[in-house]
């Protein structure tokens, strides 16, 4: 091998597919702080100009510097132009600066002849020429490109890298190797060139051209390179006898070292020889199956080195590495305990024991046997490295990072320490500096798909999505078992306009995790809360699935009351269905208590309810799906607004941030609208102040402070078009809230909340000079207990509700008590379904009556197969007061049934319900659902009782299909039945309908309306969507003047609904421009607002064209 160039390289460029009450306002202060808070936006460091730097070296490693070979180590730089060499034994991997990862094997040579740091911007690949050349003189080199144009040369041929991994090798008399594993390498010389694709391998010589050649197992050519840690417990001492198998297994331990695997066989096999039972060999044997993946065969060598041996350590230490990559934590813990029970003193068994205990949650009793291994071995890079991890979980983050430091400086070859380097870093915000880290990582340890689902989310977090792609790819390849990747790739693809591929990749995720929802990864240690349920339920609702994300929600709380991000996607999703106010935001307040301190807005407009806004207002709903994968300490910013038709405007502006063990967002919310005729205007101003901090990482602690303004006209839409031109409605409101959660175990959570309010509502008639309502101050305080067991969740709890109220226009004082308690069980049995048995007791005290109800729960989840599901319940509920405060920790749910509905104050409702759901493929989703409600409403005056009871009647029917017949593609239709009918107008004096003359109340209401739905999807960014709705009301009234029931009234019509938007890159924000009833139909509709305690609902149909623009931006 010459040792310059003879002018026979070939060059060549890499190529890349491109891809009226007077209240204090806080308006100026609040937007003060907020602007104060993004000034303070960090900026990041630079970008390092070396050429590379040394990150692990193994053996004897030199430069050639300053005209002589120099030693050197572990974080050297390496300058252009300079040449490094390893020796015998020695290996090294460098991390060069444009992003590629090698590593050079024993007696190698390399020149790095130029490395340039990655390009700026997303220009195709064609447009750019070779930036990086490096020169392989001897040796082997295994490298994985980034991406960045590459080229490496040989005496005999050049390979032009194409994005990719592979392995080179320059063998003796001027020939060279070229293994491909993955993407596609242009080999060439002057006689010729090929291509290799992955799998495939050529030879070049000199004076020849590159040939190509099969090859059988791509994982051979690069054995070498990977990571192999030795079975604990062998001997220090070294064996001397060739005719013992220490010998041999200690000879094949360092051979692993060394990266000579075929060497290290032979040593094994010879030691297997002299003795067929010989433990450790079956050991060894297993760590190198498992490091190359090969599963099956690490389990057999595993359980062989535990029969030969069943009173070695080591045998079952190797087992449970085998049972914790196989995601069998419970029988990897047994496994451990057993080494630890044969070696109490074993360093390495305690900090596996630890390592298991952690990943189960059980953050404790990690940290207490960790606190054994590092007296027994505090200098042990891996007993480091999980001590890292704890201090992490712990909020410890200079704690951590120090750990993980010494880690590396113990064993640089280990990759676990800079994975957790990488999560510290990331914390601290020091971003590029963590990306480095995840880097190296994956280059230590090349094989480990969890190191390559990380970096894929790291560069997605760096927004660089063709990195985050290709890594999420690979990790994929590596462990298709590992559901991970494709969670982090959904999100990916939801992020850049590819929400239907995004629900495949979901869909998978959850296959691959026993079909539970998947809301984490299994390494348990980063807290990745940002993009969770709420993402999930955000892809299903953006393709027009939200039955989906419903039904996701239902299935991840029922089986784990405690998951936060479920709680989340509920809440999400019921922001879509009508008369779930209540719900929405009792899950809303679940998902805080139970959430860790983390980065996520607390939008103002979510933690409301009956705000009364078409269309949700400003684009709240994508608030979440903007969040960073990683916890980081940071301010962030959220922006949205809103303009169109009928004077409407709105914004909202979010400045939210997390340091250390805190977290705050300060929000406001502005919307406000004339309507579509007089006296239909709105007008909402909110703010709120929210912190978290983790006391202890068993217990956190809660603030929140919200104020509300909302002034309105008559918003009901009634079946003859009436509204009461001179009503006008003003509520100010004052609510303060504590809440906490506290951990006693994994299976054991406590949660607590006490919120205070200050409300003032008063309808006005300025015609008669008539002002009515109430102003009400109290406080709710509730307190729940969460437990979890293997098939079996309980979640009981109680609370207490105080409410003084002062009425106005009737000079009268009142107070409003409440008590409650309930206990909800959720039992597992068989597998494939899920029982929920519960009971919750009510005492009411009102100006209304009082009231002291045992209220049943019964439902159960029936999981038939993978593509067809069915769930039943029957409930009996109360509607709680709501004069101020409708957030509620008790479960909002049975069985896959919303129990909360916003129905008049006191309704006592028996609920019954069942729904079949069905998967036809992939591709294509169905569901009926029925649902009967049997209400008995109070009503009369405050004079005197008993009131009389009205006993209504409420069908609802649904049926839904779901298709997506390409990746761009996405179609959805449903049929909604809903039937209201008296049953018994028990208050009826002398003939007189007195409730339904005065709240205009139906006698009977049947509604029928068929959604359809088209849109598209553009990976370009642009979306579209067109929507076709039928309404069909047949409705019952009563004639005021004769007080009895009208001949029924019909009324139909057809709406048709578009929308166009551009979803911006680098995940900036979304524009969009939108418009309602665009053929400007004109119809009477009769809405439910008759049966809200609000005497208004939010608006589902209108009788004008509407347009609007909206737009997010995220900072």
């Amino acid at each position: 091998m010459r040792g310059r160039s003879d002018g026979r390289f070939a060059r060549g460029g890499w190529r890349a597919d491109a891809r009226p009450i007077q209240r204090f306002y806080p308006d100026r202060l609040i937007r003060f702080c907020l602007l104060l808070l993004v000034v303070l936006l960090p900026t990041g460091p630079a970008l390092a100009q070396d050429a590379g730097e040394i990150i692990s070296v193994l053996g004897t490693a030199e430069v050639w510097r300053g005209g002589r070979w120099q030693s050197v180590g572990v974080d050297a730089t390496l300058a252009p132009g300079e040449v490094v060499r390893t020796g015998e034994g020695g290996r090294i991997a460098i991390l060069l600066a444009n992003g590629a990862q090698l590593k050079l094997n024993a007696n190698s040579r390399l020149e790095l002849k130029r490395v340039d740091p990655p390009a700026e911007g997303f220009a195709p690949a064609a447009a750019r020429v070779v930036q990086s050349i490096l020169r392989v003189l001897s040796g082997e080199v295994w490298v994985r490109n980034s991406g960045e144009p590459l080229e490496i040369q040989t005496v005999p041929a050049t390979a032009t890298i194409r994005g990719t991994e592979f392995n080179l090798a320059v063998g003796p008399g001027d020939s060279a190797r070229l293994a491909v594993l993955t993407g596609l390498v242009e080999f060439s010389n002057p006689q010729g060139s090929v291509l290799v694709a992955a799998n495939e391998q050529a030879d070049a010589t000199v004076g020849e051209a590159p040939r190509k050649t099969v090859l059988l197992d791509p994982l051979d050519a690069v054995q070498w390179s990977l990571y192999y840690p030795g079975p604990v417990g062998v001997p220090a001492e070294r064996a001397r006898d060739p005719r013992s198998p220490r010998y041999w297994t200690q000879a094949a331990q360092a051979h692993l070292l060394r990266g000579q695997v075929p060497e290290a066989r032979r040593a094994l096999d010879r030691a297997l020889t002299l003795d067929p039972n010989d433990s450790v060999a079956y050991s060894l044997r297993s760590s190198i199956a498992l490091v190359q993946n090969r599963k099956a065969e690490a389990r057999a060598d595993a359980e062989r080195a535990v029969a030969a041996d069943p009173a070695s350590p080591t045998a079952y230490l190797s087992l449970g590495w085998v049972q914790q990559a196989e995601f069998d934590l419970d029988a990897a813990l047994a496994t451990s305990r057993q080494a630890v029970k044969l070696d109490p003193n074993n360093a390495q068994a305690l900090i596996q024991e630890s390592s298991l205990l952690f990943g189960m949650g059980r953050l404790q009793d990690a940290v207490a046997v960790a606190e054994r291994a590092r007296q027994q071995a505090p200098d042990d890079a891996m007993v480091n490295t999980i001590w890292g991890f704890l201090q992490l979980a712990r909020n410890r983050i200079d704690a951590a990072r120090d750990a993980f430091q010494t880690a590396i400086g113990q064993d640089s070859t280990l990759g676990l320490p800079h994975l957790g380097l990488g999560l510290a870093l990331f914390r601290r915000n020091q971003i590029e500096a963590a990306v480095a880290e995840m880097r190296k990582a994956t280059l230590l340890e090349p094989m480990v798909s969890l190191y390559n689902s990380y970096l894929g989310k790291a560069f997605y977090e760096v927004k660089d999505d063709r990195r985050a792609r290709k890594y999420l790819e690979a990790a994929k390849q590596l462990d298709p078992h590992d559901p991970t990747p494709w969670l982090y790739d959904a999100i990916r693809l939801q992020s850049i306009n590819r929400p239907i591929e995004a629900v495949q990749e979901l869909r998978k995720s959850i296959e691959l995790n026993d079909d539970r929802g998947v809301y984490r990864s299994r390494l348990l240690l980063d807290e990745d809360l940002a993009a969770r349920a709420a993402t999930l339920g955000r892809i299903y609702n953006e393709v027009g699935f939200t039955e989906l994300g419903l039904q996701e929600g239902w299935q991840s709380v029922t089986r784990d009351p405690t998951n936060y991000s479920a709680h989340r996607l509920l809440a999400d999703s019921y922001a879509a269905l009508p008369n779930a106010e209540a719900a929405r935001a009792s899950e809303l307040l679940q998902a805080q208590l139970l959430q860790p301190v983390n980065i996520t807005p607390v939008s103002p407009r979510v933690t409301e309810t009956r705000l009364l806004i078409p269309s949700g207002g400003p684009i709240t709903p994508s608030l979440y799906e903007f969040n960073p994968l990683f916890v980081r300490d940071q301010p962030t910013l959220f922006f949205s607004g809103l303009g169109g038709s009928q004077d409407t405007w709105g914004d909202e502006l979010i400045v939210s941030g997390l340091g250390d063990r805190f977290s705050y967002s300060l929000g406001q919310f502005r919307y406000q609208s004339n309507g579509y005729r007089e006296n239909n205007d709105l007008k909402n101003n909110l703010y709120n102040l929210f912190a978290q901090v983790a006391v202890t990482p068993d217990f956190n602690l809660q603030v929140e402070y919200r104020y509300r303004e909302t002034t309105t006209g008559d918003l009901a839409s009634r079946f003859d078009g009436a509204f009461r031109r001179f009503e006008r409605r003003a509520i100010n409101q004052d609510t303060a809230r504590v809440g906490a959660r506290y951990s006693l175990s994994p299976q054991t959570n406590i949660i607590a909340s006490i919120i205070y309010t200050d409300r003032d509502s008063i309808t006005s008639y300025p015609n008669i000079n008539l002002n009515i309502g109430n102003k009400a101050q109290g406080y709710q305080a509730e307190a729940q207990l969460l437990q979890k067991a293997t098939n079996f969740n309980l979640v009981t709890g109680f609370g207490v509700y105080s409410l003084d109220v002062d009425s106005i226009g009737f000079e009268s004082s009142d107070q409003v008590e409440r008590d409650i308690a309930y206990g909800y069980a959720s039992i597992t049995w068989p597998e494939s379904l899920i029982w929920t048995v519960g009971l919750s007791y009510q005492s009411d005290e009102n100006p209304i009556f009082n009231l002291d109800e045992l209220n049943p729960k019964f439902g159960a989840q029936w999981t038939i197969n993978d593509h067809l599901s069915l769930r039943a319940a029957a409930f009996q509920v109360v509607r709680r007061s709501a004069y101020s405060i409708e957030q509620t920790i008790e479960p909002t749910q049975v069985a896959g049934f919303n129990q909360f509905f916003d129905d008049l104050v006191m309704t006592v409702s028996k609920n019954y319900g069942l729904g079949l759901d069905v998967r036809f493929s992939n591709q294509f989703y169905g569901g009926l659902e029925a649902v009967r409600r049997d209400l008995e409403v109070p009503v009369g005056s405050q004079e005197s009782e008993p009131f009389e009871i009205e006993k209504d009647q409420e069908d609802n029917y649904q049926a839904y299909l779901y298709w997506l017949p390409n990746p761009r593609w996405s179609v959805s239709a449903a049929w909604h039945y809903e039937s209201f009918k008296l049953q018994e107008g028990q208050y009826l004096q002398e003939g007189q309908y007195l409730r339904q003359l005065y709240f205009q109340t139906p006698v009977e209401l049947k509604t029928t309306s068929i959604p359809l739905g088209i849109r598209y999807f553009d990976p370009s960014g642009f979306f579209a969507g067109l929507g076709v709705t039928y309404v069909n009301q047949d409705i019952h009234n009563i004639d005021p003047e004769a007080l009895t029931e009208l001949p029924a009234q019909n009324e139909d019509f057809v709406l048709v609904d578009a929308s166009l938007g551009y979803r911006l890159p680098n995940r900036w924000g979304i524009i969009a421009l939108e418009a309602r009833n665009l053929f400007d139909q004109q119809f009477y509709f009769q809405d439910y607002s008759f049966q809200s305690a609000a005497d208004a609902v939010n608006p589902r149909f209108i009788p004008e064209r509407t347009l609007y623009a909206r737009f997010v931006l995220n900072f």
